[in-house]
């Protein structure tokens, strides 16, 4: 049996990642002529924090990264994963990296790591195991044999992870069962 939980973790984190990533790149682009192409436009100042100082950095060190949604396509999370990897690319840190989670590159590149929805961590989700099975129902009407395992679910046979409509199963079932759309 195939321990589909992470597959989908991981394919989730590589939407959101992505996500943010073409967020903080769009904008408007332009010819270069601004009286042409800006007019009616008012340009704003950054006012700085209450007490002239800076805003203090958050204390939760997943603050800022990208967060993959229940609802994100499989091509949002490649998106995601690949700003991440692309960046731990230029920071010198191998695709398949063996490299200890303190290294330089890997920690350069730790804001654009994505994250799980939450409601995926059994320790953030007091109804795991009923969404879980819900999960598992909701996939099986799909045609995707699924089974509850100890740390979550998975497929009954990884052939499934082939089939047409898994992408789009996966994305409907984890709305429907973690999303509380029952």
């Amino acid at each position: 049996m195939l321990n589909l939980f992470n597959r989908a973790a991981v394919v989730t984190s590589l939407a959101a990642t992505g996500l943010v990533v073409l967020t903080a790149c769009g904008g408007g682009g332009g010819s270069g002529d601004a009286d042409e192409n800006r007019q009616g436009e008012i340009a704003s100042i950054t006012t700085p924090a209450a007490g002239g100082g800076s805003a203090k950095p958050s204390a939760d060190p997943d603050a800022g990264r990208p967060r993959i949604r229940l609802d994100s396509t499989q091509d949002e999370i490649n998106r995601m994963y690949d700003a991440w990897t692309a960046c731990l690319k230029d920071h010198g840190v191998e695709k398949k990296y063996k490299t200890s989670p303190n290294a330089a590159g890997v920690k350069a590149c730790r804001g654009k790591q994505p994250l799980d929805p939450p409601e995926l961590d059994p320790a953030k989700n007091p109804d795991y195991g009923d969404d879980v099975r819900i999960m598992v129902k909701c996939m099986n009407e799909h045609g995707i044999k699924s089974v509850v395992m100890q740390e979550g679910w998975g497929l009954e046979n990884g052939a499934d992870l082939s089939a047409p409509n898994y992408d789009e199963a996966l994305t409907t079932c984890q709305v429907k069962a973690f999303g509380g759309d029952e």
